[in-house]
This record gives structure tokens, C-alpha cells and sequence, in this order.
């Protein structure tokens, strides 16, 4: 698989909402941020903004992200600063098209976002198996339709917890 991540990727990142398409869609991307260490916070920071990246690029939609950077003004363990980053993810998830449900576990926080896009009957896609399943279970207790996530298995990068050192080994043993 050929890397996309090249030396500007971040700055080309940035330039994705500036010219308006009103034809590609609007994609929230629901990824885990919460870790053991303040390290592993920023890995998943930076796997959110890989993931919108990979996003536009590959499947040309315009992503959203906010965990990929609000942790760099809020605090997560403020509770008023959790709770206005959460206010701030639900309301740009409402002006989502889809919910692209990322890496290959389900935090606290994405429940809760997954939770608010089948209450907006929202369609869903996975990229990992398991939480596929995990989905699927939770539209159907809900009594939806568990067709509401669909499993991509052709963007599997997105299901990834870092793609970009994924592409990186790969690349190693070629």
C-alpha cells in the first residue's frame, strides 16, 4: 500500500475546510483519545488528525476530529473542560454526514458519540471487526437498524491505532 504521509501532510490537513465542496461529505471521526500516559494521549491525538487525513485523501470526505486538537487547549481532567470539548464534538457531529468509527477500540467518549449519532440515526462505518460487532449490537438493543454501520474492510488503516508507523514498518520490510 502506497504512504500517503508526506513531509506536509499536517499543513495540507489544515487547507481541507478552506475551499467549500458541498459535495464531499462531512465525516466525524470517533477515535479514541483517553490513555494510561500523557504520551499516549498525544499518540491518539495524532492518529485522530492520521485519520482525517486518510479520510480526505483516500475516501474524499472533509473530517472532523476535535480530539485531534482541543486537548491542547482544554484539559480532559477539568471536568467544565471535559464537558465543553464533549458539548463541542456532539454539535459538530449533528452537522456530520456519517460517524467513521476509528481504530480498533471503543472509549468511554466514543460511546457516548456513537450513542448521540444513532439517536441522529446517523449511518456509521467501521473498520474493525470487533467493533463492527460491538455496533451492531448497540443499534440493536436500541431497536435500530443494525444496517446503520456498515464494515469497510478496504480502508483498513482506519482501523489502525497508528497508521502512519503502521505504513512506516510496512515500508522497513519491503
Amino acid at each position: 500500500m502506497e504512504n500517503i504521509y508526506h513531509e506536509g501532510w499536517e499543513q495540507e490537513l489544515v487547507y481541507q475546510f478552506l475551499p467549500y465542496d458541498r459535495c464531499k461529505k462531512r465525516a466525524y471521526i470517533c477515535s479514541p483519545l483517553s490513555a494510561d500516559t500523557s504520551e499516549g494521549i498525544a499518540r491518539n491525538m495524532q492518529a485522530a488528525r492520521e485519520y482525517m487525513f486518510y479520510a480526505m485523501k483516500r475516501m474524499c470526505m472533509n473530517a472532523s476530529a476535535p480530539h485531534a486538537y482541543l486537548p491542547m487547549i482544554l484539559c480532559d481532567n477539568i471536568p467544565s473542560d471535559r464537558a465543553l470539548a464533549l458539548q463541542f464534538g456532539l454539535e459538530l457531529l449533528k452537522d456530520s454526514d456519517i460517524l467513521l468509527i476509528c481504530g480498533n477500540r471503543i472509549s468511554s467518549g466514543m460511546r457516548g458519540e456513537i450513542a448521540h449519532a444513532i439517536r441522529l440515526k446517523m449511518p456509521m462505518i467501521a473498520f474493525d471487526e470487533g467493533i463492527y460487532l460491538e455496533v451492531q449490537k448497540e443499534l440493536t438493543k436500541r431497536g435500530c437498524d443494525k444496517r446503520k454501520v456498515r464494515l469497510d474492510r478496504e480502508n483498513f488503516l482506519m482501523g489502525i491505532s497508528a497508521p502512519l508507523s503502521y505504513l512506516e514498518n510496512a515500508a522497513m520490510f519491503r
